[in-house]
C-alpha cells in the first residue's frame, strides 16, 4: 500500500513538473515574441526614416542595409522582405521622376518656352509629351512588376501564418487598387489634359502677355482655363496620395 502511494505521489510530481515546465515555456515564448515584435517595430521605424530621407535624393539609388542583428526568426525575414520591396519601389519611382525632369515636364506651361518653341513648330513640346507618355507607361509597368514579384516572393517565404497571411492579403488587394497605381493614373490624367492644352495652342491663335497665354477667342480661353484648373486639382490629389502612402506602408505591417 505504501509503495503504491509512493508511486502515485511520484506520478503526481512528474505531472506537476511537466505542467510547470510547459507554463514556463509558454510564458517565456510569449515574452520572447513580444520582445521580438518590439525590436521589429524599432528597426522598421529607423529603417523607414532612412528610406524616407534617402528617397528625397533622386541622384542616387537608396543604400540601406536591410539586415539587422537585432532581429531574428520570422521578424528578421519579414523585415528584410518589406525593406527590399520598398527600396525597389522608391528606386523605381525616382528613376521615373528623373525621366520627367530630363524631359523638362515641369516646364510644359512655361510661357517663354512655349513662345520660343512655337517658332520651331513646337518640336520641343511634341518630343516632351512623347517622352513623358513613354516614361509614365514604363513606370506603370515596372510598378506592377515589382508588386507581382513581391507577391511571389512572399508566397515562398517560410513565415508563421499569423504574420504572412495578413500581409499577403494586403499585397493582393493593393495589386488591384494600389496607391502607387492610383498615383500614376492621376499623372496620366494630367498628361491627357496637357495634350489637350497643347492641341489648343497649336490650332488656335494666341499671344504671350507677361507670364500669361492669351487666346484670341473666348471659347479657347474657357477651354484652356478649365483644363488648367483640372490639372491643379489632379496635382492636389497627387500630393494628398503621397502623404497617404506612408500610412499605407505602415498598415502593411
Amino acid at each position: 500500500m505504501r509503495r503504491t502511494l509512493l508511486i502515485v505521489i511520484s506520478l503526481v510530481l512528474v505531472i506537476l513538473l511537466a505542467i510547470g515546465g510547459f507554463l514556463y515555456y509558454d510564458h517565456t515564448s510569449i515574452k520572447n515574441e513580444e520582445a521580438n515584435r518590439q525590436a521589429f517595430d524599432l528597426v522598421m521605424t529607423e529603417k523607414m526614416r532612412q528610406l524616407s530621407e534617402q528617397a528625397q535624393d533622386r541622384s542616387k539609388s537608396v543604400q540601406i542595409d536591410i539586415q539587422d542583428a537585432r532581429l531574428k526568426g520570422d521578424y528578421k525575414t519579414l523585415s528584410e522582405f518589406l525593406l527590399a520591396y520598398w527600396v525597389r519601389n522608391v528606386d523605381t519611382r525616382n528613376a521615373y521622376l528623373n525621366q520627367l525632369a530630363a524631359a523638362k515636364w515641369d516646364q510644359f506651361l512655361d510661357v517663354n518656352r512655349l513662345d520660343l518653341d512655337r517658332k520651331q513648330n513646337y518640336a520641343e513640346t511634341t518630343q516632351m509629351l512623347t517622352t513623358v507618355r513613354q516614361a509614365m507607361q514604363q513606370y506603370q509597368q515596372k510598378n506592377n512588376e515589382n508588386k507581382q514579384q513581391a507577391l511571389q516572393q512572399l508566397k515562398q517565404l517560410d513565415l508563421h501564418k499569423d504574420l504572412k497571411q495578413p500581409l499577403l492579403d494586403k499585397l493582393q488587394q493593393n495589386a488591384k487598387v494600389d496607391p502607387e497605381n492610383a498615383l500614376i493614373l492621376n499623372e496620366l490624367q494630367i498628361l491627357a489634359k496637357a495634350e489637350k492644352m497643347f492641341e489648343l495652342l497649336k490650332t488656335h491663335e494666341w499671344k504671350k502677355q507677361g507670364n500669361q497665354i492669351l487666346f484670341k477667342e473666348d471659347a479657347q480661353v474657357k477651354q484652356f482655363n478649365q483644363l488648367y484648373q483640372d490639372v491643379l486639382k489632379l496635382n492636389s490629389q497627387i500630393n494628398s496620395k503621397k502623404e497617404q502612402n506612408a500610412e499605407v506602408l505602415a498598415d502593411e505591417l
